[in-house]
């Protein structure tokens, strides 16, 4: 639903002529599903160096479609790259390996390898690593819920986990929180999230149950906020299931709960103006409710 893409600069650096930033710049970026990596550091850099003396034209608006493409992208830490292979599709075969992106796309793909996207076949029938899902329907169990939302997971910065009714102490909240925080906590391509959230309603328990609660089910060492909000009077409802992040957000219809064997449940991926809406209703500095406890400042204690 959103996925990392790994973009050849040279190809990339073709995509100021008026036509291709018309389609691209629509393509990637939030509430698009496609986010571009990171890959190398210096992919900016050499795109740049691969545009060469272009036209001014083509030069304005390849800027204007990089600012789009930078703007969630996804960084990579510590990553592959040796400088005496030959091109930058040889480094980044060897990154896919390490820790694979949704499709490396580049001008060809002589080999025909499954995980290789060439810019020409866009063109051609619909391409399941270009023509990502707006929506899936799962089953309402951990692991099939997380599959549908890993790849958002193992890359964001920060995410909120927003559920009315989530409560480490029922059991059908119990098996999602831990597998979403499991991701969360394990090494990924991309630093340790800077911050992670939960926000819900009111609970009817103490401040020492919750914490306890759930440092059962975050993996040792990684911290976690919980808040608890109150609706305001005439306000927006605590109601809707979101997980958001830096890198664009979905919507659960049923809830983050897993359910009975069977169920099933809808994820859908926000849109631009639908993910910045959720954000400025969640934004703990300007919140659209109240708070109805103190936030809860919580150390991860689960091993293995």
């Amino acid at each position: 639903m959103i996925y990392e893409y790994a973009l050849e600069p040279e190809m990339v650096a073709t995509w100021g002529e008026l036509y291709n930033c018309r389609f691209f710049i629509r393509e990637f970026g939030l509430g698009q599903g496609r986010l571009v990596s990171r890959y190398p550091k210096t992919w900016a850099k050499k795109v740049w160096e691969a545009f060469g003396s272009g036209r001014e034209i083509d030069r304005k608006r390849l800027e204007e479609l990089l600012v789009r493409l930078k703007e969630t992208m996804v960084k990579r830490k510590e990553c592959c790259w040796d400088d005496e292979k030959e091109s930058w599709f040889e480094n980044a075969l060897q990154e896919h390996e390490r820790y694979p992106f949704f499709a490396i796309m580049a001008r060809n793909n002589p080999e025909g390898r499954a995980e290789i996207l060439a810019e020409a076949d866009l063109a051609g029938e619909s391409l399941a690593s270009w023509d990502v899902p707006h929506g899936r329907t799962v089953p309402r169990k951990a692991a099939e819920m997380t599959a549908a939302i890993e790849m958002m997971l193992s890359r964001c910065r920060w995410v909120k986990f927003i559920d009315p009714h989530i409560s480490p102490g029922r059991p059908d909240y119990r098996p999602s929180l831990r597998a979403f925080m499991t991701i969360l906590g394990a090494e990924r391509p991309v630093s340790q999230p800077e911050a992670v959230e939960i926000h819900t309603g009111r609970h009817n328990a103490t401040a020492n149950f919750l914490k306890e609660s759930y440092e059962g089910l975050i993996p040792v060492g990684l911290p976690v906020t919980l808040f608890q909000w109150q609706e305001r009077p005439g306000g927006q409802g605590l109601h809707n299931r979101y997980i958001l992040t830096d890198l664009g957000g979905v919507s659960f219809h049923h809830g983050l709960d897993t359910g009975a064997d069977g169920e099933t449940d809808d994820i859908t991926r926000l849109d631009r103006a639908q993910y910045e809406l959720r954000c400025a209703q969640y934004n703990i500095n300007a919140p659209a409710f109240d708070q109805a406890e103190e936030p809860l400042e919580i150390i991860g204690k689960r091993g293995g």
